[in-house]
Parts: C-alpha cells; sequence; structure tokens
C-alpha cells in the first residue's frame, strides 16, 4: 500500500534550515485529512520511523512532531530519538498533572518540547517552564497582538525559543524578526512537501489481537513473538526500526525474539500501540 508524510521546513532568521514540522496525510493530496488526532500521530510516527527511515525524511534535522494528550500520557515520545523529535503538545492540551509528569520525564530524558498554537494564560506557567519552544499562528493571534505576551515571556527567553508559524509574506517575516522571533515556518518560505512510499499493510485480526495482549497485567512475550512472526509488515517494521541507525549498533538484529528482548516490554508496548493505531 502507499503510504505519505509530509513535512514542512522551519527556517532560523537568516533563512537556514532548523528543521522540520511532519504532517500526517493519506495522499498526494495537501490536506489535512478528518482524522483522530492519535490516529494521525501514529501515521506520522510509523511512517517516518518504522518504513522511510529517519534519513530519508528529516536528513539529520529535528521534527517537529504534534502528540495528542493520549499519546503523552501513555510517554510514546519515549520509544523514539530524542535528537530527532520535538515534542509538540497542542493548544488544547490542559496543565493537568499527569501532563506536567509526563513533560518532566521527556526533559529528563534530553527531549525538546514545544508549545504548539500558544495562547497566553497564567495557567500554563508550569509547561512554560518545561518547554524550549512556543509557536504563535500568527493567523489565529495576529503579530500586532502579541506584544503583550512577550513581554509577559521575556523572563522565561533565556531558554525559550520563540517560533512564528504560518508566515506568508516578507513583511511578515521582518516584522516578526523585530518582534524577537527566532525560527519561523510558513508558505512565505515552503508548503509542505508530500513524500511517498510503499508499505506492507498489517493484518486487522492480528492487530487487535496483539493490542488485547499488550493491554493484559502480564503479557506474554511468547505469545507476542509468534504473532508479530506470523505478520510481514510488523516485522518488517519492528526490524527496520531495531536496525536503524538511531540504536547504533555494531551487529544487526535478524530475528524477533532478539528485537523484543532489546526493546524490552514497556517500550515494545509503545512500539505495537504506535504501529497498531
Amino acid at each position: 500500500m502507499d503510504i505519505f508524510v509530509a513535512r514542512q521546513p522551519v527556517f532560523t532568521s537568516d533563512k537556514k534550515l532548523f528543521g522540520y514540522e511532519l504532517l500526517f496525510r493519506l495522499s498526494l493530496d495537501n490536506v489535512f485529512p478528518d482524522i483522530d488526532g492519535s490516529v494521525a500521530t501514529s501515521g506520522v510516527l510509523s511512517n517516518t520511523f518504522f518504513s522511510f527511515g529517519i534519513s530519508d525524511i528529516l536528513s539529520g534535522k529535528p521534527g517537529l512532531i504534534n502528540f495528542t494528550r493520549d499519546l503523552l500520557i501513555k510517554q510514546t515520545p519515549l520509544l523514539f530519538p530524542k535528537e530527532h523529535v520535538i515534542v509538540e503538545v497542542l493548544e488544547d492540551i490542559e496543565p493537568e498533572p499527569e501532563i506536567i509528569e509526563a513533560l518532566k520525564a521527556f526533559k529528563s530524558h534530553g527531549f525538546r518540547i514545544a508549545l504548539d498554537d500558544f495562547i497566553y494564560d497564567q495557567k500554563f506557567n508550569e509547561m512554560i517552564q518545561l518547554c524550549d519552544i512556543i509557536k504563535f499562528d500568527i493567523m489565529a493571534t495576529p503579530l500586532d497582538t502579541l506584544s503583550p505576551v512577550l513581554d509577559a515571556l521575556k523572563d522565561e527567553r533565556d531558554h525559550i525559543t520563540l517560533l512564528c508559524e504560518r508566515v506568508e509574506t516578507h513583511q511578515e517575516f521582518e516584522q516578526a524578526k523585530a518582534m524577537g522571533f527566532d525560527l519561523f515556518q510558513g508558505y512565505f518560505f515552503s508548503k509542505p512537501e508530500i513524500i511517498s512510499n510503499k508499505s506492507l499493510a498489517t493484518n486487522q485480526i492480528t492487530n487487535l489481537k496483539l493490542l488485547n495482549e499488550v493491554s493484559k497485567q502480564e503479557p506474554a512475550l511468547d505469545v507476542i513473538e509468534n504473532m508479530i512472526k506470523n505478520d510481514v509488515a510488523i516485522s518488517f517494521k519492528l526490524l527496520t526500526f531495531i536496525n536503524s541507525a538511531y540504536f547504533n549498533r555494531l551487529s544487526a538484529v535478524d530475528t524477533i525474539k532478539e528485537a523484543i528482548t532489546f526493546l524490552g516490554l514497556q517500550e515494545l508496548k509503545k512500539f505495537i500501540y504506535v504501529v497498531v493505531v
């Protein structure tokens, strides 16, 4: 089957490439489909890291990826390389204790955190302390309205990078630079580029059985191993991921049992959830 990932470049103030925002696509149509957010993010993660390979999509640069509340609480980002994943916290996520604990875990493991489509409120102060990047959508919050917000954030500027997204004109770019923004994204620079590839389809019955097994209090690793062995697509994705440059292994892993042992149960659960969803 055909799989797709869109990437939109993010630039520095001197127009050098900083990284990419990775976006879910179901086809070559350059629009976000009407689909659940966790499904979309899992699709981006699965396609990028289990099918394409990191270098094909990111070329050594970091990728900004949206994570829903569910995926944050499951601590899904910890399955992936911190050098290549910037965790984007969606604008509708509240600073509840479970979220704060998850963000602290990501920070302790060296991940960078971005607050997406940010609208300032004092309730977000703890999240602001934990984040590295704050993104402002200047269609939702025009530049002319942002001076009071940027003033409120001035004490945090030693650890926060400001990203201006939806930049569509040279005038907006220059105005945002003058206001202190550090990174820029939008149609003024580039529309999202869609990259496509071929991938094997997973068996839906196997998917359901795997989800059921890893949801048990004490999952049976031998049962999980046999189910993965009998699904060519999942086997391929697991071995592709384990043998990627991210893990920097001296020798290749060529059995499912060895791959499962290497990942460990908690990371295996994350892998299965991403692939199945």
